[in-house]
């Protein structure tokens, strides 16, 4: 019996199993190569991580808000990629992580360090 629970117990420690979390990322495919439908493309990766930020906000499943909200951008939603295609799909296209920061604060952060102050 005790050989069985090792044998169990260094299995358990030599098999690992791969859970990765990943982000969502997004892809917006201009309609040309013309500079005025590439600043359209960048208005509307930023009107999309702006409504991203909005969607999500105390959301657990951000893939199912992905989904839900296609018909904004008409836009498809597989695998983890929010694909947006405008005109018709034949210009420059632009890739990125869908990742909201709530890290973010306008009051300047003071770094301290007690090993620091320790020796000074």
């Amino acid at each position: 019996m005790k050989k069985i629970i090792i044998f169990l117990l260094i299995m358990m420690n030599l098999t690992s199993v791969c859970a990765v979390n990943e982000t969502p990322r997004y892809k917006i495919i201009g309609s040309s190569y013309q500079q005025e439908d590439i600043d359209e493309m960048y208005k509307v990766k930023d009107q999309l991580l702006l409504n991203y930020k909005k969607w999500v906000k105390g959301v657990d499943d951000v893939y199912q808000v992905l989904a839900d909200h296609q018909d904004d951008f008409n836009a498809k939603y597989y695998n983890g990629l929010y694909t947006i295609v405008l005109g018709e799909g034949k210009g420059k296209s632009l890739e990125g992580k869908l990742q909201v920061s709530y890290c973010t604060s306008s009051k300047e952060i003071k770094k301290k360090s007690w090993l620091i102050k320790m020796f000074s």
